[in-house]
């Protein structure tokens, strides 16, 4: 190698260099946002739009709704029809409210099941570098993939936002190839919710089925 050879190739590894620099402090940046805004939200509500890919059906399906959040482990979300689906969480217990067919299904809450109630991973903001492996793909948009099982999880993107909650929209990718994109709107911050309004109870008429081991 001639000695201008040398010379642009030591430019073009420091210029690399810099730019890994550069990249690994803007996700430190974003991720410390992203952090600094969650540790002030003690509760949440708002409203959800979630489009789904299913890839042994080859159909997408939309579905929208209401969703409510207490730390450190309260979460609900209330789907609109076509789903016509409540979902609560409180502690380890998860409650499926099928309002259409009256039936109940009691399980437990895991990190396993973050497939099925993928708005639970709005509980993982304030833990996102012990969770996730991090790589910023584009402006506001982190990739995270688990550093532990986490479901059939394998990797989200998520957009961050201005407002007062931190995350616009995030999108799940599956190892099936299922893909979900959630988009987050009218998000309230320390409405007030009190912790019997995540105290799931049967109404009259509903079956119960409980799969807790």
């Amino acid at each position: 190698m001639n000695k201008k050879s040398s010379i642009i190739s030591i430019s073009l590894l420091a210029v690399f260099m810099l730019s890994t620099i550069s990249s690994a402090s803007t996700v430190d940046t974003i991720v410390e946002k992203i952090q600094n805004k969650d540790k002030d939200i003690q509760n949440m509500r708002g409203t959800f739009l979630q489009t789904s890919y299913i890839t042994d059906l080859d159909r997408v399906e939309r579905y929208e709704g209401e969703f409510f959040v207490k730390k450190p482990s309260s979460m609900k979300w209330t789907y609109s029809k076509p789903r016509d689906e409540e979902i609560t969480i409180s502690g380890n217990t998860t409650w499926i409210y099928k309002r259409s067919e009256k039936q109940a299904l009691r399980t437990t809450f895991s990190r396993d099941s973050y497939g099925q109630v993928p708005l639970a991973l709005i509980n993982s903001l304030g833990s996102l570098k012990n969770d996730f492996d991090i790589k910023l793909i584009k402006e506001n948009t982190l990739e995270l993939t688990p550093k532990n099982r986490m479901g059939f999880i394998e990797k989200i993107l998520l957009e961050t936002g201005s407002g007062d909650f931190p995350v616009k929209t995030f999108k799940i990718f599956d190892t099936h190839g299922n893909r979900i994109l959630i988009t987050l709107k009218d998000v309230r911050i320390n409405p007030g919710l009190e912790d019997s309004f995540f105290m799931f109870k049967a109404p009259a008429g509903v079956e119960v089925f409980d799969f807790n081991p």
